[in-house]
């Protein structure tokens, strides 16, 4: 958990009550995250100068409309947060910056929305 998630909480009660819960589905050839009933896409960040191989940071988003990619959760270990000793990384933001260019490239997208605050909108 990290230590400032607090401030961020209105904005993922928003969206958990706005899409529903994620869950993982198990199919035939594979395990997929769901959103309601929209298929999620996570992108996770691996620090390779950092010992052991779980990940560092992550961010679920899903196409809501034909114009619309919505980040649903991005989260990453406290010490890559703003506060944390590798601050500097910018790992929230670069994850943010994926997922932006990731939208830039499927037809139709113009915005990404985040709603960890308040629904923040970044134009394509």
């Amino acid at each position: 958990m990290n230590p400032r998630q607090y401030r961020v909480r209105d904005g993922i009660v928003n969206a958990l009550e706005q899409f529903g819960q994620p869950r993982l589905e198990e199919k035939d050839d594979g395990v997929y995250l769901r959103i309601g009933d929209k298929d999620a896409q996570t992108l996770f960040a691996f620090d390779g100068s950092r010992a052991g191989d779980d990940p560092v940071g992550v961010v679920v988003f899903l196409r809501n409309s034909p114009a619309e990619i919505v980040i649903m959760h991005m989260a990453v270990r406290p010490d890559y947060a703003l506060q944390g000793r590798r601050a500097g990384l910018g790992l929230g933001l670069a994850l943010i910056e994926k997922v932006k260019e990731i939208a830039s490239r499927i037809v139709g997208v113009q915005r990404i929305v985040f709603f960890y605050r308040q629904e923040v909108v970044i134009r394509l």
